[in-house]
């Protein structure tokens, strides 16, 4: 490219790899400018890299003033690229391009809940206008290629995948210490980290904690938005180890809390795309053991830095978890491998640079 990239991102409360993959970009010459939430930390690290950054919170999945603000920055500036990184960043967006001289990059996050026979879905991800979809993991791209009929479906070029990277040095201690908790020193801490829905398989843990043996040193703090229910509670008040498990709601703090925990258990059922979670959890020396759903078993090396069970069974995630108990020279290399993973393969620097490749991609030669 003779010319810097320019390109607008638009999206809700940027997480720490969409905002770490901003600042790369920036760092490698593109003209990035980012419209997201204020007050964030996020927000604030934005800016202190001189990313060009507008606050505006987007309310509505179709919202008349969000999309004239959109369309106004498109106007203001001459955008090569529009990547909308959320729902209403995507509905709003593909409004406000209408008639713009300007490429649309899209993301994913999740598998599933979309459909050619959902009108809602020919507004958002499967309209025709969109000319890539960036997906977090290959298990997206493919559910994705799989929509539709013959003769109405995504081109293949579509959808593409470019796994969220992250940076161990975003996490750095102090860490949290887990008796705050009610969770004493010496425990083996099997964390879970996730928001209490029933995709997430949340019961399926609570009932692989009861078919521990009795009496283990095992204390399981489970933390996200709904993860402290009722049936939640309901459940875990009737567990052998009722007294060991620590029920919390969000916790805004957790990747400072898990490199003090030894295990990260997610149980999805279904629908499940690159957990952050267990990403943050891996960071923290954490094994993971994951359910073969959607793109977690991406992150692991099966038996190596982690384990992949089948969803919706509780007995080989008790199994995994005793293994792990009894054999802590096991639990020490899986530990190292875990991070190591994270820290190789999901690198936020590599993020960037496919994302740059991809960008120039669809604009072509000038």
């Amino acid at each position: 490219m003779t010319k810097p990239l320019t390109v607008l991102c638009v999206n809700g409360e940027s997480d720490p790899a969409e905002t770490g993959s901003f600042i790369e970009m920036h760092k490698r010459g593109v003209d990035i400018t980012v419209i997201t939430w204020p007050g964030t930390f996020n927000y604030d690290a934005l800016i202190a890299a001189g990313v060009h950054t507008i606050p505006y919170v987007l309310k509505g999945k179709i919202s008349r003033p969000c999309i004239r603000f959109i369309r106004d920055e498109l106007k203001r500036k001459p955008y090569d690229i529009l990547h909308m990184l959320d729902k209403r960043a995507t509905m709003n967006g593909l409004w406000a391009s209408r008639g713009m001289n300007v490429k649309l990059v899209a993301y994913r996050g999740i598998v599933g809940n979309l459909s050619y026979f959902d009108p809602q879905s020919w507004l958002y991800l499967l309209n025709p206008r969109i000319d890539r979809i960036i997906c977090v993991c290959e298990a997206i791209r493919r559910n994705l290629l799989s929509l539709g009929v013959p003769g109405i479906r995504l081109r293949r070029e579509v959808p593409v995948t470019i796994h969220k990277g992250h940076n161990p040095g975003w996490y750095q201690p102090p860490f949290e210490n887990l008796k705050q908790f009610g969770i004493p020193d010496d425990a083996f801490v099997v964390a879970c980290t996730a928001r209490g829905v029933p995709r997430k398989g949340v019961p399926v843990l609570l009932d692989a904690i009861d078919k521990l043996p009795r009496g283990l040193n095992m204390h399981f703090l489970l933390a996200g938005t709904n993860m402290d229910s009722r049936l939640h509670q309901k459940l875990a008040a009737k567990n052998t180890y009722a007294d060991n498990i620590h029920l919390h709601g969000f916790l805004k703090r957790m990747p400072w809390i898990l490199p003090n925990c030894h295990i990260a258990v997610l149980p999805s059922l279904r629908r499940e795309g690159l957990p952050r979670g267990i990403i943050e959890a891996m960071i923290g020396g954490a094994v993971p053991i994951v359910t073969n759903s959607g793109g977690s078993p991406e992150l692991i090396e099966e038996g190596i830095s982690g384990y992949i069970v089948p969803p919706g069974e509780a007995q080989p995630i008790a199994d995994r978890m005793l293994q792990l108990y009894n054999d802590r020279e096991q639990h020490g290399k899986m530990s190292k491998a875990a991070h190591d993973r994270i820290r190789n393969n999901f690198k936020v620097e590599d993020t960037a640079i496919k994302t740059i490749a991809l960008y120039e991609e669809i604009i072509g030669p000038d």
